[in-house]
């Protein structure tokens, strides 16, 4: 029983670090951030702002903001500025289109 247990850990480590690797932010190309649900479209450009980027679509519905910035620690910089995940833009784009499609049924 403990094999299953630490097989299934072990599995869902690898997983994780899978898509982490797979969505780690690329200096120079789109990134996403996502903020906490409910901010506001100003809200959103404001902190991409200060975060030094530019905004490429905002995204209420799902607080999402995909934008673009220049320097090495622009992701970091997002998060400072209140975003609670960032990722690179190609893959949460492709995602909230699949989210979206399955909901309209």
């Amino acid at each position: 029983m403990r094999e299953i247990g630490f097989g299934l850990i072990v599995g869902l480590v690898m997983a994780l670090g899978a898509f982490s690797i797979a969505a780690w932010p690329v200096p120079g190309q789109p990134i996403a951030a996502f903020f906490p649900a409910g901010t506001s479209s100003p809200e959103m450009a404001r902190a991409v702002s200060q975060a030094g980027g530019s905004i490429l679509q905002l995204d209420t519905a799902a607080a999402v903001a995909i934008s673009i910035g220049d320097g090495s620690d622009y992701a970091v910089s997002l998060y400072r500025s209140g975003a609670w995940l960032v990722v690179d833009g190609s893959l949460a784009q492709s995602c909230i289109r699949q989210v979206r499609s399955i909901a309209r049924g």
